[in-house]
């Protein structure tokens, strides 16, 4: 499902609009605008979804969804906000879409914005909260508390959309326990899917200044991605899909230090499997033979195969098993595990 629509086989066609940095009211110490390209005019969306949709394969068989990112869309001017609305429905009408969805702010969620977005064909609808913890927001001038992150989530699910969160592990003032306690209140929201995004130092930022100052040192790679993993197994455990860890590659994102690396999300799947068959080594002793589903096979081995190069185990797949699940082979008791089972051995 995508957007709140069913899909059935291919994966949906999402296509971005960028509104670079409009609808924000400040700048937060991890953000620098300058390094946003400029914010698509509502006229120019016809010809992008067009064109996107055109260098998509069988374009005809999938669902197609809008999705305005890069800004504070619910917090948008209201006249530029309305030119948005009106192509975006334009393109539902005219069935060259099937929904809308967009990021924004809690702090920018109204029940009176959520019905004229879902009148306008709105689907979903993506929170930034990036953490929960008062002090961490605080710390970061995100201008919202976390209550507004809660009152924003009742009111996405209240409007009938889906709802999609957003946090940032490693933000000023977080340890490992306020990242558990910002994961355990998210999770309370129920959303529908999440982004883990660690925290990265970015040119011409506050943050930036404050690393040189030495007031906030950044996450080490190692630690980011424990962090994004314990998010990972909680959220995926509940039945929330998680969309991505770590930042997209980009030419012109400017990072000065911090746990980026262009392949992050799987060093967190990869994590996960070293946890699991370390558990099992110990359950079962160090002649392992591990079976996965077929397509998790890459994230078994490791990066750069250092899972089974520490580990040293056998492996073959099963396509009955499902996903970030690993089973010994023959193993009849305790011999399955999936994420969920592994939490208290990741933070």
């Amino acid at each position: 499902m995508q957007g709140g629509i069913e899909i059935s086989g291919l994966s949906p066609i999402v296509i971005p609009v960028f509104v670079s940095h409009l609808g924000c009211p400040h700048r937060c110490i991890f953000c620098d605008q300058t390094q946003f390209s400029e914010p698509v005019a509502p006229e120019r969306i016809p010809d992008i979804v067009s064109t996107f949709i055109a260098g998509c394969r069988e374009p005809q068989l999938r669902q197609r969804v809008i999705a305005f990112y890069g800004g504070s869309f619910t917090g948008i001017e209201p006249g530029l906000l309305e030119r948005y609305l009106a192509e975006a429905l334009r393109l539902v009408e005219q069935g060259a879409v099937h929904g809308i969805k967009a990021s924004t702010r809690p702090d920018m969620v109204t029940p009176e914005l959520l019905a004229r977005c879902r009148r306008a064909g709105f689907v979903e609808m993506e929170i930034g909260i990036q953490s929960m913890d008062e002090r961490v927001l605080k710390a970061s001038r995100r201008g919202h508390s976390a209550s507004d992150a809660v009152r924003a989530a009742q009111a996405v699910r209240d409007s009938g959309m889906k709802l999609g969160i957003q946090l940032m592990p490693g933000l000023p003032g977080e340890d490992r326990e306020s990242f558990r306690r910002t994961v355990c209140d998210a999770a309370r929201l129920r959303p529908d899917h999440i982004r883990l995004y660690p925290a990265v130092v970015v040119k011409g930022t506050e943050m930036e200044r404050m690393h040189q100052a030495g007031a906030y040192a950044p996450l080490d790679l190692d630690e980011a991605v424990r962090r994004c993993l314990y998010g990972y197994a909680r959220f995926s455990g509940q039945g929330c899909t998680v969309l991505r860890m770590g930042l997209p590659p980009s030419r012109t994102l400017q990072v000065a230090a911090g746990p980026y690396h262009p392949a992050f999300g799987f060093l967190v799947k990869a994590r996960g499997y070293r946890v699991m068959a370390s558990v099992l080594k110990e359950k079962f002793g160090d002649e392992l033979d591990l079976e996965v589903h077929p397509d998790s096979v890459p994230e078994l081995i490791g990066y750069r195969k250092e899972n089974i190069d520490e580990l040293r185990f056998n492996y073959s797949f099963d396509e009955r098993l499902p996903r970030d699940c690993v089973q010994v082979r023959g193993a009849v008791e305790r011999g399955c595990l999936q994420l969920k089972d592994i939490i208290e051995y990741i933070l």
